[in-house]
């Protein structure tokens, strides 16, 4: 009986470590809308909601991992193909569509962006 009470307490004890190690666990977003603005740090971000309605702006913190990436094409074999080719983040323009990943939080951090090449003037 004693082992028993004892395996159950493990068990339990293991259940509740867990839980507590899973609320650190950084979740992943995804949004698209066009670009507001961008700072050193920031990408302020008009994000769309459903049915392409537009929300509120989606502030980024910009880090050393924050990747960012054109779509554009190229011929290969023949045909037209969609790539990506990385950028600066201080090059995205107002109005640029883009698609991103981020991890949430207060403090949420750009991780991916894909944006669209900028509209011409």
């Amino acid at each position: 009986m004693k082992r028993l009470v004892v395996a159950v307490a493990a068990l339990g004890l293991l259940s509740l470590a867990g839980f507590v190690l899973a609320g650190d666990t950084p979740s992943l977003l995804t949004a698209s809308g066009t670009v507001v603005k961008v700072e050193k740090d920031k990408l302020t971000i008009q994000a769309r909601g459903e049915g392409g309605k537009f929300g509120k702006n989606l502030v980024l913190r910009l880090t050393g991992t924050s990747k960012v990436t054109v779509l554009t094409e190229q011929k290969r074999g023949g045909k037209m193909v969609p790539v990506q080719n990385e950028v600066p983040a201080k090059e995205l323009q107002p109005n640029q569509h883009l698609a991103v990943i981020y991890g949430g939080g207060k403090n949420a951090v750009l991780l991916s962006a894909v944006a669209l090449p900028a509209p011409s003037k």
